[in-house]
């Protein structure tokens, strides 16, 4: 009976379409799976893990449509990540840009922060972050080789990112010394002055 499972609902909330799906669909598999529940069971209690609109998806599915879990999660997955409303998305997405001045790391971070609660799509993912990038050097890099999916964007990115951790390093060190410099310059420049004006008094 699907009531002797034990579900803490602090790991698996009910689903109203509005969270991630395949983070639920991952979060009832890995719990469940620890009791190792069959198949008939699994497709009983996952309803039972919905509400809402989700709940109401499930009740219009046709009978006899599903035989099994796996069918159950393929077509659960379709319908929610599927149904994200795209254009909305890509809409909230651009308005995500890398502001001048502004490092690649800072950019990609805020990119990434709540990317994959909107969209699991990798082309709407690349088409948002390729808009929004000011970076110039790293555009020229993907327009020579553009990544197929995301996880590959990333990646060539992080070669940028140390590149300008490595360059801010650089000038966070040098720029002490260069006014360390400056000052002793400042200096030597001053003695030469008190220098030269004792000379012109000595020699009246």
């Amino acid at each position: 009976m699907p009531g002797a499972l034990q579900v803490p609902s602090t790991q698996l909330e009910p689903f109203d379409r509005l969270r991630d799906p395949l983070d639920h669909l991952n979060t009832f598999k890995t719990t469940l799976g620890l009791q190792q529940p069959p198949d008939e069971i699994l497709c009983r209690f996952f309803p039972t893990t919905l509400k809402g609109a989700a709940r109401e998806w499930f009740t219009k599915l046709p009978m006899s449509s599903i035989d099994n879990f796996e069918q159950l999660s393929s077509s659960f997955l379709r319908h929610f990540v599927g149904g994200q409303h795209p254009k909305s998305l890509v809409d909230h997405l651009l308005t995500i840009k890398q502001r001048e001045k502004e490092t690649l790391r800072s950019y990609v971070t805020c990119f990434t922060r709540g990317i994959w609660r909107w969209t699991k799509h990798d082309k709407v993912q690349l088409t948002t972050f390729k808009a929004g990038l000011k970076s110039r050097e790293f555009v020229v890099s993907l327009a020579k080789n553009p990544p197929m999916t995301m996880a590959e964007m990333l990646l060539k990115a992080q070669k940028y990112m140390n590149a300008e951790d490595a360059l801010a390093a650089i000038e966070g060190v040098e720029k002490p010394k260069e006014k360390k410099k400056e000052k002793e310059d400042d200096q030597r420049g001053r003695k030469r002055d008190r220098a030269d004006q004792q000379n012109v008094e000595g020699n009246r």
